[in-house]
């Protein structure tokens, strides 16, 4: 319940700040550093999404690893369950997911 309504509280400062930011009383910096300050954390990925990002990709566990900075045991203990990805791993790997790969990695 406090954290629904402090996720509410931050997407409704965010709200105002654009606003501000749009009268001109916020600069670019300004906006951009309250809009990292408000980012909300991304869902969790489930390991069968992990997995299908690196099928889909045609990568091998080396290769996708490599690309998140990690190693491959530590990818395929996400793809069975037995951890999580978290922080900007996680980020890159829902952007894999959104965007396709080649969209990430050119």
């Amino acid at each position: 319940m406090i954290r629904k309504r402090k996720n509410e509280t931050i997407k409704q400062l965010l709200h105002m700040s654009r606003e501000l930011h749009a009268c001109g009383a916020f600069d670019d910096d300004a906006i951009r550093r309250i809009e990292h300050a408000g980012m909300m954390p991304p869902e969790p990925l489930t390991p069968d999404e992990i997995r299908a990002i690196r099928e889909q990709s045609s990568c091998c566990v080396y290769t996708l690893a490599g690309m998140l900075n990690t190693s491959a045991k530590r990818l395929r203990r996400w793809e069975q369950g037995l951890g999580k990805p978290q922080g900007a791993e996680l980020r890159l790997l829902r952007m894999m997911r959104d965007r396709g790969v080649d969209a990430v990695f050119p």
